[in-house]
């Protein structure tokens, strides 16, 4: 559900705006009427509880920041303020790219405090990962070619083969543990054929990180990026954000107050490369000041991100949008490593945007018109690039009344047709549901465990699972229901069709996060689905009598194949015990 990138100023008229606003230099306000209006319009038209923004202008040696905040950060009123900490999520891959970007640097000028493996002599963007793992404990992709030359560089700017593969990790996974299923994911692609959104490489780059400074991810940024930008309220630790007093509350986008994700320390840890930091607008602005100042911190003059990691990171290096043609307001738009690259009506831009459970961020660089703009936001509805692109059309004095950006469509997943059986040729099945419940494993993405809705022996592992879906509804006795230890927590499977012959019988699968006490105040039931996961189809195979595995077809964007079995055909394959 992503939407245009700002709206319509001509109606900003008639909304009164919120003038909680702080200005640190006289400069003309980017944060005007209109812009608070439109702030005021996400809070009461599309239940944003609270937003933080920072304004961030470099003219000649001075820097003129100015803020906004509108809302609440907690459910109690607190007032959200630029000192407001939310999870910035995947605007957090952009200080891993400089962090590798960094140790490349201590490595060429022998700052470097550990050895690199017999027989590599340098550490750059192009060093294979193959040759920073050797063997097979820990790297290896299932294509034997993509494993061999696989670069960093080609895992940060997301053209290894591999698709999303969101469901890939739990929350009791590590940096390693996830990397060991690797060799075990089918990829959708070829090394470097297509570009797809991928989280579980960030996730390793952590390791790269760990394993060749000699500190853990969170310490190296800690030491090279945020004390030396005097960003003290960002962390890594929900601990340390709580301990500010500014630390947000989340809500999901239709506003009920969910559990922030980066409370477990597990979690957090194996999500830090990806999405794991906890910031405010006043240092993030600091961030966005150094990068719009081509990594040199303004105040200081303080090189943070050497140049030559500066220009690697923001570098375009894939199309990531090729087809912008409906939209006359951007270019073709490339992905670098951490950041999107593209033009904005002629204006250059680096940009990334983020989004987990109950946050969303964006941070909007313009290094032609020395502006960059970045938006918090404690509620996971897609809004995040409204104020940024609002404000930096405002201040360039941009015509955008009439044009929908792409850049707001280009997470929208949009798969291929999916393999969905002809429902002329389903009869009715030979087996009861029980038979398709129970352990089912995949060596790529653990194990799940379905239970029917009815059942006089059912386990404790199963009444638990069936009173959380019972919290929502009544219990469908064609489906399915499962609960696992991922981003989403529940899982159901209803039963859809079977074929003529008995030998396959099709489902298809839902993802969501069930709440069955409600969270904060309200105690009531509800869930929430991941835009990432679609529904899916599965493709289940009957042998004699006996479910063998079940194959998901489409949960993944790579092209869909209907040739060969529903083993070989299928993105995910499930093998029932």
């Amino acid at each position: 559900m992503k939407l245009p990138l700002f709206r319509t100023l001509l109606i900003l008229s008639s909304i009164a705006p919120l003038a909680r606003s702080q200005t640190t230099a006289s400069s003309a306000s980017a944060i005007t009427p209109e812009i608070s209006a439109l702030a005021q319009s996400l809070l009461t038209d599309d239940l944003v509880p609270g937003i933080s923004v920072g304004v961030v202008r470099l003219d000649g040696g001075s820097v003129t920041t100015e803020y906004g905040a509108w809302g609440n950060r907690t459910e109690d009123g607190d007032p959200a303020d630029p000192q407001m900490i939310t999870g910035i999520a995947s605007v957090s891959k952009a200080f891993l790219t400089g962090a590798i970007g960094i140790l490349i640097d201590d490595f060429a000028n022998g700052r470097n405090v550990t050895a690199l493996p017999h027989g590599l002599d340098t550490l750059s963007w192009d060093t294979k990962v193959q040759a920073l793992f050797p063997g097979s404990s820990v790297w290896k992709l299932q294509d034997q070619w993509a494993t061999e030359k696989a670069s960093i560089a080609d895992l940060l700017s997301m053209v290894t083969g591999l698709t999303s593969n969101d469901f890939g990790f739990t929350r009791d996974d590590t940096q390693v543990s996830l990397a060991k299923r690797f060799r075990y994911i089918k990829p959708g692609y070829e090394l470097r054929q297509q570009w797809d959104y991928t989280d579980i490489f960030y996730i390793f780059g952590a390791h790269i990180i760990s394993t060749y400074s000699g500190m853990t991810l969170q310490d190296f940024v800690k030491e090279h990026i945020f004390v030396p930008l005097n960003m003290t309220s960002t962390s890594y630790s929900t601990q340390e954000a709580n301990a500010t007093g500014h630390l947000s509350q989340s809500w999901t986008y239709f506003q009920r107050r969910i559990p922030n994700i980066l409370e477990g320390a597990n979690t957090a840890n194996l999500i830090a490369g990806a999405g794991g930091i906890l910031s405010n607008a006043v240092d993030m602005s600091k961030w966005a000041a150094t990068i719009l100042n081509g990594g040199v911190d303004p105040v200081t003059n303080r090189t943070i991100i050497p140049p030559s990691a500066y220009a690697e990171t923001t570098t375009a290096r894939v199309i990531q949008q090729g087809n912008v043609t409906t939209d006359q307001s951007v270019s073709i738009i490339g992905y670098g490593l951490g950041w999107q690259r593209n033009s904005f009506f002629g204006h250059d831009m680096i940009t990334h945007d983020g989004g987990i459970p109950g946050f969303t961020s964006s941070l909007v660089v313009m290094p032609d018109d020395n502006i960059a703009v970045v938006a918090l936001l404690n509620t996971d509805g897609q809004y995040q690039d409204v104020l940024p692109m609002a404000i930096i059309s405002s201040v360039l004095g941009l015509n955008t009344t009439s044009s929908t950006s792409s850049a707001a469509k280009i997470s929208t997943r949009t798969l291929s047709a999916r393999d969905v059986s002809d429902a002329s040729n389903c009869t009715s099945s030979s087996l009861p549901l029980e038979s398709f419940a129970g352990y089912y494993t995949s060596p790529a993405y653990g194990n799940l465990t379905f239970c029917v809705p009815i059942s006089a022996n059912a386990s404790a592992y199963c009444n638990s699972t069936l009173s959380d879906f019972a919290a929502l509804a009544p219990l469908d006795q064609n489906t399915l229901y499962a609960t696992t230890n991922r981003l989403v927590t529940h899982v159901s499977m209803q039963r859809a069709c079977s074929s003529s012959d008995n030998a396959t019988e099709a489902f298809i699968l839902e993802f969501q996060a069930i709440y069955p006490n409600g969270y904060g105040r309200n105690t009531t039931a509800f869930s929430e689905q991941n835009p990432n996961l679609p529904d899916t189809h599965v493709e289940c195979v009957v042998n004699d009598g006996k479910v063998v595995g079940c194959g998901w077809l489409d949960v993944e964007v790579s092209p869909i194949t209907s040739v060969g079995t529903v083993e070989q055909r299928a993105q995910i394959w499930w093998t029932k015990h």
